[in-house]
Formats: C-alpha cells, structure tokens, sequence
C-alpha cells in the first residue's frame, strides 16, 4: 500500500510537471505531422502487390488445382459418410467425437505446439517437427475438402510468403553444401507450414484461446525446467561466458531447449502471448494462478544471462505497455527504476559487462561481421544456400583471423538471410515481416473484441521485440527457436483476419469444429 501510494504521488507530481508538458508539446507536433504525412499514408495504406498477385495466372492455377483436390476429398468423404452411415463406427463418432474438446483439430494443433517446447533438448528431433507439420497440413486439407474448414489458399498467405519459399527453394542451386542445404531447408518447409495451419485454421476466439493456452503452458513448464535447473545447478560454460569480466556470474540456464540464448529467445517471443492467455481465461478464478505463474518466464529469462534479450524483452514490453494503455509508460519506467537495487549483484555484473571493449563475446561477433560484410559484396545476389555447411566451406576466405576459428554463422539473421538466400529472401522476409508489423498495427485501430486486441498486442510486441536480437544473434540457428518465430507469425497472421471479420461483421468460424 506505502509502495502504491508513493508510486502514485510521483505519477501525480509527474504529470503536473513541466517537463512533461513540455513532452506533450512535442509530441503533439510530431503526432501531427506523423499521421499528415505522405510517407507514412504511403506506407500504412493497403497493399497494391496482393490484389494483383491474387488476380495472377500463378495464383489461379494453384487455386484450381486446390479446387480439384478439395472436390475429388470431398466427394470420397460424401462416398464413406454414405456407406458407413447407421456402422458402430459412425455412432461411436456422434456419441464422443463430435463436439469433443480433446478430440479435434485445434488439440492435436496446440498439443503438438506445447509438446514441441517442453521436450528436453536432448529427447528432441527436428524430425517430429517436420512430421508433425506436414500431417497436420494434410489433415487440415482432407478436413477443408470434406466441408469441415474454410478454404485458405496459397494466395491467402501473401506475395512476400510466396517470394521467400522462392528463394529457399532456389538457394539450392547455389550452395557449395547441397546435402546439409536441403536437410536445413526441411526446417523452412516446416516452419512454413505451421505458420498455414495456424493461420488457417484459428477462425474464433474459442480457437484462439485454446492455441494461446497451449502456449501458456509451454512457456510455463519451461520456465519450471528452468527454475529447476537453477536449483540443481549448471556449470559456468567458458563458450557461453567470459569468465575473467563475468566473475561471480552462475552457470546460464537453458531450459528445455540447450542453450541460454535459444532459452531466452523463445520466452521473448512467447510470453506476451501466454500473458493475454492468463489475463484473458474466461474462468474468473483461474485468472490469479496464471496471471502470477507468467512471473516464472521472467525469472528465468535473468537466469538465462542473455543480455540481449534482456533487452529484447524489455522492448517488447514497452511496446505492450504502449498500446495496452500509454498512460501507464511513466509508470512503467518508474517501476523498471525502483526494481533496479533488487536485482542481484550477478545480472548488474553482466549488465554492465555490455558496455566494456573486452567483453570477448562482444568482439568476435564485429569481427564475424566484418568478414560476413564482405562475403555479402560477392553473394548479395544469389546467396550461398541455407545450412552452417554452406558457411563453413566460403567463409574462411573472408574471415578476419581473430574470428576464424568457431563461426558457424554470422550472429545476425539479418546478414544470414542475405548470405545464405540472396537479395530475393532478404526482401521478401523483411516484406513479410513488416507487413505483419503494419497489419497488426491498422487492426489494432478497428478491432474492438479484448481477446483478439489483446493478442494483436501480444504479438506485435514478441514479433518487435525479439527484432532486436535478430541484429546480434542467429535466432534462426537453432531450429525450434525458428519455428517459434513462424508459430507467432501465424498468430499474429490468424489475429488480424478475426479482426477483419469483426469489423465487416462476418463469422470465420466453421460450423463443425470437431475432426
């Protein structure tokens, strides 16, 4: 309550100030020239690429062919409805499929995502990914033939998706490493076809909410492993840390997927999502219970000593606090002040070893870059094809010798996706990924429902937040961590077609739900 009340009179004593009316002078000029301006009406306006794209001869043909498959599914399905109509089998399915909570498409979708987390780093495949995803898309079109889903077409996911899958699929005439390229480029395949299926397929709020609350327990119960971790202990690994300016700093923990960074990656981009599920549960009592367990991801985000998503995450929440409620940024900056003496002594140590020049992990990744730079002059165009293989056999020509030894990739997604896939899965990635920016942003504006605004929050803050490590770090290296980028973007991408159907007053929803 003393807390409360102090925190109170310096948000009173805050806005009364000059200083802050000031600010808000500024900032209403700038707001004012910001929504007057050309530029940005040219950059927030709807797209003029997708209409014609959807019009091509490419996109047709893909439509029809879909058609086709779809009607020759649904007329087999018709056939073996009709002949197996009055069996026990079809019985069976009335009494307990239909209308099942556990049983239907949304549950094996969620499971799987859950599970995919949660499994320990040392019990998991990327094969499981792979064929999780592709039997999920083949379920998802045996049940969209047989009338059970809304039809979502290759279009439907956009020009920039179409050109990125291009580029991935043409790097492989280009790499020096074709083997360990077509192996890396199963992880895209995958990964693009979980962002179809979650895109398609969340049609409701009742579909959303039970993706986002399978989300929720996967950040929480590898947060929980984490915490675990902690307690049993971790060795200070001389890879993951420079002992000598780090001393004093524990071992880094890395939950269930191996390493600290891929830990602290995957808390980046899931946890506000998990945090709308915990605020958002339609059961008053549970509210409490989930809404304190999202402190868990935070906590074992410090134990993880990932600086970089340390200040990730703090991004991220600043752009929640933003557009969940902007009066509360005073606020929210205060409270980030006052928890400052509270933190122990061994984050203000890594904290601090950000700012010296002989931080080790620092220096190796600029001089990666100044080698990675010039392997770009050369290869901007067609990319030296996907997979560390691919890396290993060019880059040692360009190497800076203090960083020869050890550099699998570039530390930086952005310079890995114009070295490994050319000009074309540059452009067409950032296209996709600030058009999702700017999507979720314009739904914001029109969507009314809490639970979808929400979630449009939620994603637009991992998705923005983890951005930032994008610039320091290879996200994509480690392949969960990259399927958890392309799960969020297909939320983000389902979010803003329910916030459309709000808006136009149309239901998404499939009147049977059940497999």
């Amino acid at each position: 309550m003393i807390s409360s009340s102090i925190l109170g009179t310096a948000y009173e004593i805050w806005l009364s100030s000059g200083t802050f009316a000031f600010l808000r002078m500024v900032f209403a000029a700038f707001s004012r020239s910001f929504s007057q301006s050309r530029i940005v009406h040219r950059l927030v306006r709807d797209s003029r690429a997708e209409p014609v794209y959807r019009a091509s001869l490419f996109a047709r043909i893909f439509k029809a062919v879909m058609d086709l498959m779809l009607r020759v599914i649904g007329a087999a399905a018709r056939a073996v409805e009709k002949a197996a109509r009055g069996s026990v089998t079809a019985a069976f399915i009335n009494r307990f499929v239909k209308g099942s909570f556990f049983i239907n498409f949304e549950t094996l979708l969620g499971g799987f995502i859950c599970l995919m987390f949660i499994i320990p780093h040392d019990y998991w495949s990327n094969t499981y990914a792979l064929l999780a995803a592709a039997g999920l898309f083949a379920l998802y079109i045996l049940l969209a033939g047989a009338g059970k889903r809304k039809v979502y077409y290759l279009h439907d996911m956009g020009l920039p998706v179409l050109l990125f899958a291009i580029a991935c699929a043409a790097s492989l005439g280009f790499s020096p490493a074709r083997a360990d390229s077509l192996r890396v480029l199963t992880f895209y395949v995958t990964a693009l076809l979980l962002f179809y299926v979650i895109s398609a397929d969340i049609t409701s709020r009742e579909r959303l909410m039970k993706l986002l609350g399978f989300v929720y327990f996967a950040v929480i119960i590898a947060a929980l492993y984490a915490v675990y971790q902690r307690f049993a202990g971790v060795a200070v690994s001389e890879s993951l840390t420079d002992l000598e300016l780090n001393a004093g700093v524990p071992g880094r923990v890395y939950g269930t997927l191996g390493n600290p960074n891929n830990f602290a990656e995957f808390l980046v981009m899931l946890t506000p999502a998990a945090a709308v599920f915990a605020a958002k549960v339609r059961a008053g009592w549970l509210r409490i219970p989930l809404c304190a367990g999202i402190g868990l991801p935070f906590i074992a985000l410090l134990m993880t000593y990932s600086r970089s998503c340390w200040i990730s995450m703090m991004l991220a929440c600043v752009i929640f606090v933003y557009y969940a409620n902007k009066k509360l940024i005073p606020a929210f900056f205060l409270l980030c002040v006052a928890a400052i003496p509270l933190l122990p002594d061994s984050v203000m140590i890594r904290l601090s070893s950000m700012l010296s020049f002989e931080d080790s992990s620092g220096t190796f990744r600029i001089y990666i870059w100044m080698g990675t730079i010039k392997m770009v002059r050369d290869y901007f165009l067609t990319g030296i094809g996907l997979g560390p293989e691919s890396f290993a056999v060019i880059y040692p020509e360009y190497a800076d010798l203090r960083a020869l030894v050890g550099a699998p990739h570039s530390h930086m997604v952005y310079m890995e996706l114009i070295i490994e896939l050319g000009v074309l899965g540059f452009v067409s990635f950032m296209w996709f990924m600030l058009r999702l920016w700017k999507d979720t942003a314009r739904a914001l504006l029109r969507t009314h429902g809490k639970t979808v605004k929400y979630t449009l929050i939620a994603c637009i803050s991992g998705l923005a937040g983890i951005a930032f490590a994008f610039g320091v770090e290879y996200v994509w290296y480690y392949p969960r961590t990259f399927f958890a980028y392309f799960v969020l973007a297909g939320i983000t991408a389902a979010a803003i077609r329910l916030s459309k159907a709000g808006k136009n007053g149309n239901a998404l929803s499939d009147e049977i739900s059940d497999i």
